[in-house]
């Protein structure tokens, strides 16, 4: 998530990662931009009330290739990741570390196009590439339980979320977000990407935010819990990005053309980039 400085203000926005030859706790530029350096956790977040919303790849990084080619999405169940595979129609388990488990459930009785995954603390739901939602059970079998997304989404889908009490589910050819019971009946409730993706895909909720991918400039979006754009953004590092989900309050992210899943947290307290000579600054004014 580095980026450089150029000249002028437009070069980062709030929120951005940059990397200066400093030490000092803050830097404020001739032109008023101020940045924070990583670790300095003493400087409140009442002081900079924006410093907490950035966030960069934390470390977890794992390659899914082995397994599945065409990684779609990505749950959490609070010990374990759950990655959708469209290749082999199956959701693959992994540890918190990335290391693969060697357990495996297939969808293929019930679709073959597996896109999104999430787990709502109890049992799995798969949404498939038309927007319809499968339920199994924490072994993978299937509850004969399913309901459509069609008449909201028009059918082109990006995936599924359960922030504890609702469902949300991105419509990529609609640019919207749309909300869901626990049993799948739609709350007429709904919030546009339009004005920051035309192709919003992944979404996650870290427990105070929503988190959605644009595949378009390859940046994890940032709304609040209304679905109120929060004019900060990440980039990623994955081309092709497709699900999303929470990790507690941190973001992971699957790459289809990678074939890897990063997770994302906060860029408060990063470490310094020693091959560099420098340090991680967030742009907090």
């Amino acid at each position: 998530m580095a980026i450089t400085l150029g000249g002028g203000g437009s070069a980062s926005q709030i929120n951005e990662v940059v990397t200066l030859n400093n030490d000092t706790d803050t830097v404020t530029l001739a032109d008023g931009r101020v940045y924070l350096k990583g670790g300095v956790y003493e400087t409140t977040t009442s002081t900079y009330p924006l410093a907490s919303s950035s966030m960069q790849q934390i470390g977890v990084n794992f390659y899914v290739g082995a397994e599945d080619i065409y990684p779609q999405g990505v749950t959490w169940d609070g010990t374990f990741f759950w990655v959708i595979g469209t290749q082999g129609d199956e959701a693959l388990k992994y540890s918190s570390a990335g290391v693969y488990q060697s357990v495996a459930w297939s969808t293929a009785t019930q679709t073959v196009n597996p896109y999104a995954i999430t787990w709502d603390g109890t049992s799995f739901w798969v949404m498939d590439n038309v927007g319809v939602v499968f339920k199994y059970n924490a072994s993978g079998v299937y509850q004969s339980v399913s309901w459509s997304t069609a008449t909201e989404t028009g059918g082109s889908v990006g995936d599924i979320e359960w922030d504890g009490t609702f469902f949300w589910v991105t419509g990529t050819t609609n640019q919207a977000v749309y909300k869901y019971n626990s049993t799948g009946v739609y709350q007429s409730v709904s919030w546009s990407t339009a004005g920051e993706t035309t192709q919003p895909t992944g979404i996650a909720w870290d427990g105070t935010s929503f988190w959605v991918c644009d595949r378009v400039d390859e940046r994890l979006l940032k709304y609040n819990s209304s679905g109120v754009y929060q004019n900060a953004f990440v980039t990623l590092e994955e081309l092709n990005a497709s699900g999303a989900c929470g990790v507690g309050t941190n973001v992971a992210v699957t790459g289809v053309t990678s074939d890897r899943v990063r997770v994302y947290g906060a860029a408060i307290g990063v470490s310094s980039v020693a091959d560099r000579g420098a340090q991680n600054y967030v742009r907090v004014a």
